[in-house]
């Protein structure tokens, strides 16, 4: 199902308040009234009271009418409409939070490795560390990655994304759900991922998933997402942990001009799903889910960005894009600047020269260890097949912040109507001229308890059914079904 960006969410409905007190005391005064201008002009002018039929008829049976006339009221004037209230409100609420939580969902950084021509690549361009590098339209090399005694780089490549993160990877391994997507040219290069798995000793054979260059991965839009489950008993196939491995190696011969820099990222992601199950768990930062769009509507995805309200917008201080050109690239830049967030742009094709496809993960983890050094959230922007994507990362995100309120939950379990009728049952006893049990009470009873039970399932329909389907598991367990 797409996420929505944009939904309409219903009007919230007035609360209701129960009449005052004083218009039922006003409605027993009239109500006992009757019933002693009916009763004492049968009384006898002389001689004694009869007491039991004063009782009988002048208190008993007008405060049982009252009761009933009390409940139908209240019934009517507060309970049905503060029910209808009450339940459009709390669909309401459970809607707004349910988006808020999809918008701010996201893939846990465990840990990252970045490899890049110019190294502490992200603190030196917020300039927390030395000089930014200036390096625009040089194609550079990884000069720190040497060829392997086979005249191999991808292997020492390999070696230096997996080493620092083998800790983990082997708890991650060992979790049962783990698999390794690897985005590079040639899915053949699996066979040199798992080779590299096994020099470190890492433990079991993982599963590779090759992901070209010339996809979008769409990682907030695929990966973020629970996998399609047919039925409803079916377990999450989501792997609970995803190791990430992307990288771009020039391979020209000597006499030709690499067109792009070198790089490599090794990104260990967390489900939300794991982050569920182990909310201890030490994490780096959250990649939160894109909104992409056509690049002349950048001004209007930016404004949707920020209205889902997944980071508070004041707290936004970097911007960090690569590989827009064009119409993309002034459309974003002015969308941002027209936004009113306060914010320093960080270009990494300037910095490192021409990117290939590997940026659109190097950025991600620059961005996630400066929010792990604690610079706030931070802001993405790079080229998508439909113009742009946008999308935040952030030490965390915005925790759901629809209030709940008292009269949302206002659903008795019995209510007025109950009254009503067994306050007419009560009358009907007490007027009946039959003086035991007769047939007609036994009808009146029996009606009175279909209609109890009837408006019981009406009041409460998911109880009745849990009760129903408890006793059927009840009964099945017992004779052995």
């Amino acid at each position: 199902m797409v996420f929505r960006w944009n939904p309409q969410f219903p009007s919230e409905r007035v609360s209701y308040e129960p009449l005052p007190i004083w218009f039922y005391l006003v409605l027993y005064v009239i109500v006992e009234g009757a019933a002693l201008a009916m009763v004492v002009p049968g009384l006898p002018k002389t001689g004694s009271v009869p007491w039991d039929r004063v009782l009988h008829y002048a208190v008993a049976v007008p405060v049982f009418c009252w009761l009933a006339l009390s409940c139908l009221v209240h019934w009517f004037a507060y309970d049905i409409p503060a029910t209808q209230a009450a339940e459009h409100n709390s669909a309401r609420w459970h809607q707004i939070t349910g988006w808020q939580q999809q918008s701010r969902s996201g893939m846990a950084v465990l840990d990252s490795v970045i490899l890049t021509p110019e190294p502490d690549l992200a603190e030196r361009m917020l300039a927390l560390e030395g000089t930014p590098p200036e390096n625009p339209g040089k194609a550079m090399e990884l000069r720190s990655i040497d060829a392997a005694d086979d005249g191999s780089r991808l292997n020492r490549l390999l070696d230096a994304l997996l080493t620092p993160l083998s800790a983990k990877l082997v708890q991650a391994a060992k979790g049962g759900s783990f698999e390794i997507v690897m985005q590079c040219d040639y899915e053949a290069l699996c066979s040199e991922v798992l080779a590299a798995w096994g020099r470190l000793e890492l433990p079991g054979k993982p599963v590779v998933r090759w992901l070209d260059n010339r996809r979008d991965v769409g990682f907030a839009d695929k990966w973020f997402e629970d996998e399609a489950r047919p039925y409803w008993y079916e377990q999450d196939r989501t792997p609970r942990y995803r190791l990430l491995l992307a990288w771009h190696l020039n391979d020209a011969g000597p006499d030709e001009k690499p067109e792009t820099s070198e790089a490599a990222v090794a990104l260990l992601l967390g489900s939300p799903a794991l982050m569920v199950e182990k909310p201890d768990l030490k994490r780096q930062a959250w990649l939160l889910r894109q909104i992409t769009g056509d690049a002349d509507q950048a001004d209007r995805l930016l404004a949707s960005l920020l209205k889902a309200e997944q980071v508070p917008s004041e707290r936004i201080r970097h911007f960090w894009h690569s590989g827009l050109k064009g119409l993309a690239q002034h459309a974003t830049l002015g969308a941002v600047r027209e936004s009113g967030l306060k914010v320093e742009a960080h270009a990494l094709d300037p910095a490192i020269g021409p990117q290939a496809p590997v940026a659109r993960w190097v950025i991600q983890a620059l961005a996630a260890r400066m929010a792990h050094f604690g610079q706030g959230p931070q802001l993405i922007a790079l080229p998508h097949e439909q113009g742009v994507a946008l999308n935040l990362v952030a030490k965390e995100p915005a925790p759901v912040d629809v209030p709940w309120k008292e009269e949302y939950g206002y659903r008795p379990i019995l209510g007025p109507e109950f009254g009503v009728l067994t306050s007419v049952w009560t009358v009907n006893m007490l007027l009946s001229p039959d003086k035991g049990w007769s047939t007609t009470d036994t009808i009146v009873t029996c009606l009175t308890v279909f209609f109890m039970l009837a408006v019981f399932i009406i009041r409460r329909p998911g109880l009745f059914s849990r009760m129903v389907e408890s006793t059927v598991d009840f009964v099945g367990s017992v004779i052995g079904f």
